[in-house]
């Protein structure tokens, strides 16, 4: 059984997060090992000058302080994580520690086959770039517009981490082994040549059913934006192309053309 560390809003639990989990979990028998984060840095967005007095001030229709009702929120979306997994038959845990950091985070992930998180939610005051480089197992991004993905990308660029990112994947999701699966190599000569061609083609005959192979010039980054754009909910697989490469990726605006415009989430590994 996969374990999937599974990261929540306490508050506000995105639908398309939490469906995306229980579906993935029931088609992959996992269990979801699940943290409930509690963002208090958000009050900021009242522009109060002191926002942590905010948890003493009191709705005037409720009558509670705004820490009650983030408690009462945060109760009725574990009530209803909850009743979706045992209606879908899904295994889960959740963490009991509200105070979980990001140095948590990348613990957890240690014993966790993969990390599952809402393509854009930031873990508090850190940017999802940061999980992503140093977390100890592969990110599922899960894009808003997710469903069951239609076709796999898998992102090759020659080095080992992308090769390593298709061979994790196809170990975790054997289940997507016959979806239409496009090999995407992005070069800048006008002919390019497949790195390890003849490895490349042994390795997805192994793993895959159903695949192409398509030789694209151009940047690596536009590539995989113009070629998602013609196949929507797709999920892309990624290695790190080196840590601070994807850590420019995922701040620049790369990554939203990929979720958003692409309508497709994504898988991201490198090697611990």
């Amino acid at each position: 059984m996969k374990n999937i560390l599974l990261i929540l809003n306490a508050t506000i639990t995105p639908p398309h997060v939490m469906d995306a989990a229980i579906n993935i979990a029931k088609s992959t028998s996992s269990k979801l090992h699940t943290l409930f984060i509690n963002y208090e840095s958000d009050l900021a967005e009242y522009n109060y000058l002191f926002p942590n007095d905010l948890n003493l001030t009191r709705n005037t229709l409720t009558g509670k302080t705004v820490a009650e009702q983030n408690a009462d929120l945060s109760a009725s979306q574990a009530k209803l994580f909850m009743d979706e997994c045992r209606h879908a038959n899904v295994e889960f845990f959740i963490e009991s520690k509200l105070d979980i950091s990001l140095g948590d985070i990348i613990n957890y992930s240690t014993f966790s086959d993969f990390i599952l998180v809402d393509a854009h939610e930031n873990i508090g005051d850190h940017h999802i770039a940061d999980l992503l480089v140093r977390a100890h197992c592969p990110v599922y991004l899960v894009s808003k517009d997710a469903a069951k993905p239609a076709s796999i990308i898998l992102a090759y660029d020659g080095n080992p981490s992308s090769v390593y990112a298709i061979k994790l994947y196809s170990y975790l999701f054997p289940e997507f082994r016959d979806l239409p699966t496009y090999v995407l190599y992005a070069h800048s000569e006008k002919e390019g040549v497949l790195p390890h061609e003849k490895e490349v083609n042994s390795l997805l005959k192994g793993h895959f059913s159903n695949f192409q192979i398509k030789m694209v010039n151009g940047n690596v980054a536009n590539v995989l934006v113009d070629f998602t754009a013609a196949l929507p909910h797709s999920l892309i697989i990624m290695g790190s192309y080196g840590r601070n490469v994807l850590s420019r990726f995922f701040h620049q605006s790369h990554a939203n053309k990929l979720i958003e415009e692409g309508k497709s989430s994504v898988f991201i590994t490198h090697k611990a």
